[in-house]
């Protein structure tokens, strides 16, 4: 696909992701309204989720109306070249008004990620990236840290009742042990963006989905960083683990962690 043609895609997901996260943040806003129904335990969705992926593929299909897309409420079929979207990654958060959650968009074409943008209705940050380009937050180059022992390191982790407690608190214990801090924002989109921004050194994760990581590490790697090679399907249909970071500390995680 030609630049011209991936930069009108970057425009049009950075404009789509600015829109779904104000609809996002006025639907957090009156949050007590919302009916709410469980996907699993600690697994929700709200009408909001469903009502800002619709906005996006409306937004998305007015100027690209013959590309395929995925997202995490109405589904789809995943396909090499198309667009997957997270509507409101933080879904717990959102709903018991956290103000850390966020609007994920990647593109994809012959099955490489192209673009991916995280968009935070919270801060109104918008972080972006295109292969080959670089990332941004609002137009300026970010960079991974440059961090690579733990003595120094803040680490993003994550959890959920997909993987068994124990994991978790061994790869806790692992990394305090070597003397990092931690961090979950119990939203990996917004921690990946973080990653990328140097805000977070890396981040882990046993049990995440395509939609929630693919604009993400997008970010992370066009940011000098980089990420175990995520393999939707290792752990689910969709699903597997994640490690991203800085090189260093990549590597180290892949030592360190059980």
């Amino acid at each position: 696909m030609d630049d011209d043609r991936l930069e009108a895609r970057l425009q049009v997901a950075q404009a789509a992701a600015r829109a779904g996260g104000t609809l996002a943040r006025d639907y957090f806003e009156r949050r007590a309204e919302l009916a709410v129904e469980t996907k699993g335990p600690h697994d929700l969705v709200s009408i909001a989720d469903r009502a800002v992926e619709t906005a996006i593929r409306e937004a998305i299909a007015a100027e690209f109306p013959d590309d395929p897309l995925v997202g995490e409420e109405h589904g789809g079929d995943a396909a090499e070249t198309g667009w997957v979207i997270d509507p409101i990654d933080g879904t717990q958060n959102f709903l018991r008004g956290i103000p850390q959650f966020v609007v994920s968009i990647a593109y994809r074409h012959g099955g490489r990620t192209e673009i991916g943008v995280i968009h935070d209705p919270n801060t109104g940050e918008t972080h972006s990236a295109r292969r080959g380009h670089g990332a941004r937050r609002d137009g300026v180059a970010i960079r991974v840290s440059g961090i690579g022992s733990f003595e120094h390191a803040v680490l993003g982790v994550g959890h959920s009742p997909r993987h068994a407690a124990e994991l978790y608190n061994a790869t806790v214990s692992a990394v305090v042990s070597a003397g990092a801090q931690t961090r979950n924002y119990c939203c990996a989109a917004l921690q990946l963006a973080y990653v990328a921004d140097g805000r977070l050194d890396a981040t882990w994760d046993p049990y995440l989905l395509d939609w929630d990581v693919a604009a993400g590490i997008l970010l992370v790697e066009e940011a000098g960083g980089t990420s175990v090679s995520f393999e939707p399907g290792r752990l689910g249909p969709s699903a597997d683990r994640l490690i991203a970071g800085n090189a260093a500390l990549v590597e180290a995680l892949r030592v360190l962690l059980p």
